[in-house]
């Protein structure tokens, strides 16, 4: 793969911006300049027209037009000019050069004579003169001028004077580049501490403390934030893994030394056939109880594992009928009563046997906990909120669990009295079962306990 340096490509977005924008400055330098120097030719252009004017005289006959007087008017070096009097009759023009012809409109225009740009300006004139045979009244002499100034040397003079710019621009570019690496080498460097701290991170310890560079950068702070929390959530699950793995360890090496304890006193001595039938039936007990923690073990780790959504919804009432009918000889050998209620027709997408080993260990779980006597109402139905669910309760009536408990009685092999493990078998999996299983299908599990009076368990899945 690739690598791709965030500095680089920063200093090369940055500098090509900046190498636009330095063209765009250039090229609207260039056009300023040539339109002043434009506008400097056309006011002299203007004056030397003006000149010529000036230098514009009657004729020696009355009858005659008027004439350009030579000694009047120098025109500029490279200059040419024509003038036409009344009639468009040719008045006068440069010397040793062809007169300029008329063009269709006043004003100033562009022209390329004699291999070379020109400016031209053509204007009509009124040359008012003053002659004795008038008495005095001036004559009203129109002509028009056509005069061309070569203008080769515009864009000679514009680029030499725009270049000071396009130097200037060149160098802030090449200033910039400097400063802007160095800059975000300095911008970055938090970034960098953040990586390097990150990257320190142990599995044996599993701690991390940000920078205070990075705790300090507004942009840096939810990463360092982000980074420390997912430290902690790790810290907390590599904790529950080891006391899961130290909590199953105990618990099977106490099963399997009942079982060998019970060997052992068979094998003390000599016994009657009914004494060994009798010992053979607990060592059995012992052995079942051992299958059934390693049972509920795999179970475990089988509902942690994320499932995908069933295509198929299952009718949670009907589910519900199934497990109560077969856990009701398993209740009336305790000498509790099932009271089962549901809604039919309330779908679900969880997988049959997730709902069924969810309903199984709550109810296994009321039952072993309820006095004789006694009875758990089992109920499912829809919920009255804007989002449609299923609410699956689980009330038992007997002896409550201890507040102190209650934030615990969700993680592996807890109980609330261990020494009640062999009375009523349980292990402390069945709750941390129907945690996996409901949040794996969405939903949310919640338990609430009083001493003396009972637990209820609420469980909310999403409505298929």
């Amino acid at each position: 793969m690739k690598n791709h340096s965030i500095i680089r490509r920063a200093t090369v977005v940055v500098l090509a911006i900046e190498l636009i924008c330095g063209a765009c400055f250039a090229v609207t330098a260039i056009l300023h300049e040539r339109q002043a120097r434009l506008h400097a030719l056309d006011a002299t252009l203007r004056g030397r027209s003006d000149s010529l004017v000036g230098a514009i005289q009657d004729a020696e006959d009355p009858g005659d037009d008027v004439m350009v007087d030579p000694e009047e008017f120098t025109p500029g070096r490279g200059d040419l000019y024509t003038v036409y009097g009344s009639n468009s009759k040719l008045v006068g023009a440069s010397k040793g050069e062809a007169p300029l012809a008329l063009l269709s409109k006043d004003g100033f225009s562009n022209l390329r004579l004699n291999g070379h740009p020109y400016r031209v300006l053509q204007r009509a004139a009124l040359r008012i003169i003053d002659r004795q045979e008038t008495d005095g009244q001036g004559l009203r002499r129109p002509v028009t001028v056509v005069y061309a100034i070569r203008a080769d040397h515009i864009w000679h003079e514009t680029l030499e004077a725009a270049s000071f710019y396009v130097l200037l621009s060149i160098g802030l570019l090449c200033v910039t580049a400097v400063l802007l690496i160095v800059l975000l080498r300095t911008l970055m460097r938090p970034l960098e501490e953040l990586a390097t701290t990150a990257s320190h991170i142990d599995a044996a310890t599993m701690q991390f403390s940000a920078p205070e560079a990075a705790l300090r950068t507004r942009e840096l702070r939810p990463l360092a934030e982000a980074i420390a929390q997912s430290v902690a959530r790790l810290r907390n699950a590599f904790a529950m893994e080891r006391r899961f793995i130290g909590d199953a360890a105990h618990e099977l090496k106490t099963a399997v030394a009942v079982v060998r304890s019970s060997v052992q006193v068979q094998a003390m001595r000599q016994r009657p056939a009914e004494d060994y039938r009798a010992g053979l039936d607990r060592i059995l007990a012992d052995n079942r109880r051992v299958e059934e923690l390693v049972t509920r073990m795999l179970t475990l780790a089988r509902f942690e594992e994320r499932e995908a959504t069933p295509e198929v919804a299952v009718d949670l009432g009907e589910q519900m009928r199934g497990v109560v009918t077969s856990l009701a000889s398993f209740a009336e050998m305790r000498g509790v009563a099932l009271k089962p209620e549901f809604e039919d027709g309330l779908n679900i997408r969880v997988a049959p046997e997730s709902v069924q080993a969810l309903i199984s260990n709550l109810i296994v779980n009321a039952v072993q906990h309820s006095p004789h006597g006694s009875e758990v109402l089992v109920q499912a139905q829809r919920s009255s909120g804007e989002a449609e669910r299923a609410v699956l309760t689980v009330q038992d009536f007997g002896a409550g669990i201890a507040p102190e408990s209650l934030p615990h009685v969700f993680e592996r092999f807890f109980r609330e009295d261990p020494s009640r493990s062999r009375e009523t078998g349980g292990a402390g999996l069945g709750l941390a079962i129907c945690k996996s299983i409901v949040e794996n299908a969405g939903g949310t599990i919640e338990i609430r306990s009083a001493k003396g009076v009972g637990t209820t368990v609420t469980v909310l899945l999403p409505a298929a």
